[in-house]
């Protein structure tokens, strides 16, 4: 089954509400860490693949990284902050937003992948439910 990708800025909507990015009607964790196997509502496979969410954490590492290096900078070498006070904060940043970010990282790489590439792997996936004027959701 081949359905039309929905608008990538739809697809990233629903990754930032952690809802399924073809249906947007169920969500992807049931918990801080556990996300489901599949939507309840259209059967659309999270993980396509084992590791498939390797990318997620370059995702994670990324912003991470350039977030603390930017505020390092600025905060350093612009206002003159002390490393004594700055490289704690910093620290503690880089042990929490990570944590914090890591359901947004994964639903933002599958709600990517979708908009690339769109094909269903799974042939037993469910038709997309249709709207009342015929067309899928």
């Amino acid at each position: 089954m081949n359905v039309a990708a929905p608008p990538r800025g739809l697809l990233i909507q629903r990754a930032l509400k952690l809802d399924c990015p073809r249906c947007g009607e169920e969500p992807m964790f049931r918990g801080l860490f556990h996300m489901n196997p599949v939507c309840g509502h259209c059967g659309l496979k999270y993980e396509r693949e084992p590791g498939y969410f390797l990318g997620s954490i370059y995702i994670n590492y990324g912003l991470t990284a350039v977030i603390s290096a930017v505020v390092y900078i600025v905060w350093r070498f612009r206002f003159g902050m002390s490393n004594q006070i700055l490289l704690p904060a910093l620290l503690a940043f880089c042990v929490i937003f990570p944590i914090v970010i890591f359901r947004y990282a994964r639903a933002w790489w599958l709600a990517m992948d979708l908009s690339f590439d769109y094909t269903d792997l799974d042939p037993e996936t469910p038709e997309l439910p249709r709207r009342e004027d015929g067309r899928e959701h």
